[in-house]
């Protein structure tokens, strides 16, 4: 029977059609033959939505009005998330991520000229280290495809899908940990490859983090640019004898690309509106301006944008000092950033990352020196310190950049022809 592979991830997502002789087939999403969808929703009124580059033309276009969202796939496991309003309406993730697959699945029947509604559907090696939270996500993800239209939904953790695509041209036993290092999440699969079939006792440890380049901006944000915008606020109320301090919740959120957006929601809103009236300082009080531009405007989306093109010109020139501007009315940025500096403020990041990675040798007893191959894929395996650190733990002999952006569509299409 045919399906459709999905990998729905944190900041692209991709198709494979599989037809009812095995055939795999890419199927291009953009208008432009382009195989990889940016995982982006716009909305700008009722009933209107836009998707991947579209998306981002259409926010420029209505000048920021509407709702826009980006790393959707962050929101799934968190318990209180209940959702969002859009257009006066409350809608559940659930709704929101059905939104983006019901249009993958009508712009792969347009293309296939079939109506498929069996699907197999990528899931980090853990939505989180939480059971009943990563069990939520999986929960959540399930009705999300439900609505937009799949009858017959299996799931298959991404880090093991890259390990399947990774082995369709192996002749070889070996053991190889497949690193896959996303936008949201960073999974890890220690697997032992060889020829002939596989059972559960060729998975020798998996482990993942919701750690990953979101994690690595959202850093880059709290340590370098979020000062801009209140995030050493400090006010007085009337009468009272403390220097009160931004919320740290709501600067969780500014340095969230995934959370920013809902600095906008109502209550939020007017905290910060009331809070502003007490500030101990002009300089202070102009700051907060420049947030409120910053949400008023929606401007999350072109802000993250330019700290990811921070991450890769400092990565790509780590000898030379950086420049972070950002203009626009309202808001004047300009931040110098020490490559030393940032690299070592990113480093909590990358710890929480290689922790994770080895919690797979925990789990299989074995030692980083019993690891033959290391295959690195995703987009976030592209980053300077991440490498580094992989190179010093398994030598950089060791390490093979892997379809980096296709590996896991491509697994899971391999996992899709095993089920027939």
């Amino acid at each position: 029977m045919a399906h459709y592979a999905i990998d729905f991830g944190t900041s692209n997502s991709l198709l494979n059609y599989i037809c009812d002789s095995g055939t795999i087939t890419p199927v291009p999403l953009e208008k432009d033959g382009s195989f990889i969808l940016r995982s982006l929703l716009f909305t700008p009124s009722k009933g209107k939505w836009f998707y991947g580059k579209e998306a981002i033309e259409q926010y420029v276009e209505n000048d920021g009005e509407g709702r826009f969202f980006r790393s959707l796939k962050k929101f799934l496991p968190e318990a209180n998330y209940s959702g969002t309003e859009v257009h006066n309406r409350k809608m559940k993730i659930t709704e929101l991520i059905s939104v983006f697959l019901r249009e993958l699945k009508h712009r792969a029947d347009s293309f296939t000229q079939c109506e498929v509604d069996k699907v197999v559907l990528g899931r980090p090696a853990m939505y989180s280290r939480d059971k009943k939270s990563d069990q939520l996500a999986e929960d959540r993800m399930r009705q999300a495809a439900e609505l937009a239209g799949f009858k017959e939904i299996i799931f298959c953790p991404e880090p093991l899908a890259a390990g399947l695509d990774f082995d369709k041209d192996n002749k070889e036993e070996k053991i190889v940990l497949i690193a896959d290092f996303g936008g949201g999440t960073s999974d890890f699969t220690l697997m032992k490859l060889h020829s002939g079939t596989y059972s559960q006792d060729d998975i020798l440890g998996l482990s993942g983090v919701f750690v990953a380049g979101d994690a690595i901006d959202g850093e880059t944000m709290n340590k370098f640019i979020s000062k801009h915008f209140g995030s050493d606020f400090e006010y007085q109320v009337p009468f009272g004898n403390n220097i009160l301090k931004f919320p740290k919740l709501l600067l969780n959120k500014l340095c969230s690309p995934a959370h920013i957006t809902h600095l906008r929601e109502k209550e939020t809103w007017e905290y910060l509106k009331e809070i502003q009236k007490f500030s101990i300082d002009e300089e202070s009080k102009r700051k907060l301006d420049q947030l409120f531009t910053l949400v008023e405007c929606q401007l999350g989306f072109p802000i993250f944008n330019e700290i990811e093109q921070a991450k890769i010109s400092i990565s790509t020139n780590p000898n030379d000092q950086y420049i972070f501007q950002y203009k626009y009315p309202g808001i004047n940025i300009n931040q110098e950033i020490s490559p030393t500096e940032y690299y070592q403020k990113i480093q909590v990041v990358i710890d929480k990352i290689i922790a994770s990675l080895k919690d797979v040798f925990e789990q299989s007893k074995l030692s980083i020196e019993d690891v033959d191959q290391v295959c690195l894929t995703g987009g976030s395996a592209q980053f300077k310190l991440i490498q580094d650190e992989l190179s010093q733990l398994f030598g950089q002999e060791k390490l093979i950049k892997y379809n980096i952006y296709n590996s896991v569509v491509g697994g899971l299409s391999e996992y899709a022809i095993k089920l027939d």
